[in-house]
């Protein structure tokens, strides 16, 4: 004999126990991918709203390159790089990994500088350079929903 004979109530508390804890997995994992879902949809339109808006600035620019100085954009450019510098830190969630977050900005930065020096003396550059960022934004986009 294996040890004292369990009751058959006993044996169906067990049971149902378990089926109690196996229901309460499977409830905590559909939250937990419907939470990287959203996470991962959210970073999605985050990213590509970002780009949007970095487009439309840069747009912005070209519109108004001949009457503002060029130590203004200067001023400018530090700014974005401040305001790029609060969302790295300020990111509500960890939907968009750190590496490819500073990835995209610093392409971005990169596109943008080159945009804004070579945009002086070819004004074809600021489309150009606007349709690039967006492409920055859109690839890391693309990268985190994959």
């Amino acid at each position: 004999m294996n040890g004292p004979a369990i009751p058959e109530r006993d044996r169906a508390d067990n049971a149902s126990d378990r089926a109690q804890a196996r229901a309460a997995l499977d409830a905590a994992e559909q939250a937990r991918t419907a939470g990287r879902r959203a996470a991962g949809r959210w970073a999605r339109n985050y990213l590509l709203g970002f780009g949007a808006v970095s487009a439309g600035s840069v747009l912005a620019v070209w519109a108004v390159s001949a009457w503002v100085s060029s130590a203004w954009w200067g001023v400018w450019y530090a700014l974005l790089a401040v305001l790029f510098a609060v969302w790295l830190r300020r990111q509500p969630v960890r939907a968009i990994p750190r590496r490819t977050l500073v990835l995209a900005i610093v392409a971005w930065s990169m596109v943008f500088g080159l945009t804004m020096a070579f945009g002086i003396d070819y004004p074809a550059a600021y489309p150009v350079g606007a349709a690039t960022g967006f492409s920055v934004w859109a690839a890391a986009a693309w990268w985190v929903g994959r």
